[in-house]
């Protein structure tokens, strides 16, 4: 399997979703498909959070902060993950029905 494209344009990930959208495909198999071949370039609702988590503390080296990062994923509670999830949903549609933009008012 061939690795991931780095840095897509949105344009171009979105133009594949409205492709996969007009076959038919299930929005599970799109997100599947997307994470195939553009690695996972969806999951920006974490980052937020996690900026929050990390701001004003000091780290000596990188380990430090790999090790810091990764316990803050696992204390994430399942509802956590599933909310994040759940808000993809309607601005998947809401992209794909306003020709590939989407706003968030």
């Amino acid at each position: 399997m061939a690795a991931p494209i780095q840095s897509p344009a949105k344009c171009e990930v979105r133009s594949v979703i409205r492709f996969l959208k007009a076959k038919g495909e299930r929005q599970a198999e799109i997100h599947k498909q997307i994470v195939a071949v553009y690695g996972n370039v969806m999951n920006f609702h974490l980052f937020l959070h996690l900026k929050k988590h990390l701001a004003g503390k000091m780290f000596d080296d990188d380990d430090e902060v790999q090790e810091e990062v990764m316990m803050w994923f696992k204390e994430q509670a399942a509802d956590f993950y599933d909310s994040g999830i759940q808000k993809l949903v309607p601005r998947l549609n809401e992209c794909l029905e306003n020709a590939g933009e989407y706003v968030e008012k």
